[in-house]
């Protein structure tokens, strides 16, 4: 299958499951209580529609866009082009670990102590920071800023731990 065919069942793809998750929110999802009140449902039909809309602007800019005409000549230019495409699988992989395992610590240790350890073992693997002030600045400065920000400030309740709850 060439890049561009690929690039368009993508697309495809990407709208139906677009249209499927923004279906589900709606029917599943209640809405906020009061008029104007952001509901719980917000953010989840907010992001079906925005990935509704790039699917869309990726397929019409297939449909509208021409190929390029040097792409079918075996030159430096595909070559680098065909590894340029190339999916970088490690990272992915150890990113959706890191996301998995923000899972299980929020469940169990509650986001006090899950986020600062996601945030530490973030910036050890991907982006190889060894210097301690900024690991401990970092993962202790985002989790108090974030803990303050949504439970403090605007009210809204982070997860406790059923292991520890230091809530």
């Amino acid at each position: 299958m060439t890049n561009r065919a690929s690039d368009f069942v993508l697309a495809i793809t990407l709208m139906v499951l677009a249209g499927v998750w923004t279906w589900l929110v709606v029917e599943t999802i209640p809405p906020g209580f009061g008029s104007g009140e952001i509901g719980a449902r917000a953010f989840p039909l907010a992001f079906g529609i925005i990935l509704l809309a790039l699917a869309a602007l990726l397929l019409l800019h297939l449909t509208v866009s021409s190929d390029d005409p040097g792409a079918g000549h075996g030159g430096q230019a595909a070559t680098k082009r065909r590894k340029s495409r190339r999916v970088k699988w490690l990272p992915a992989i150890t990113l959706l670990i890191e996301i998995g395992l923000y899972g299980i610590l929020l469940e169990k240790a509650g986001f006090v102590l899950a986020t600062p350890v996601i945030i530490l073992i973030v910036m050890l693997v991907n982006l190889r920071v060894r210097s301690i002030t900024k690991l401990l600045a970092m993962s202790l400065g985002m989790t108090a800023g974030c803990w303050l920000l949504f439970e403090k400030v605007l009210g809204i309740y982070l997860a406790n731990g059923t292991w520890i709850n230091l809530g």
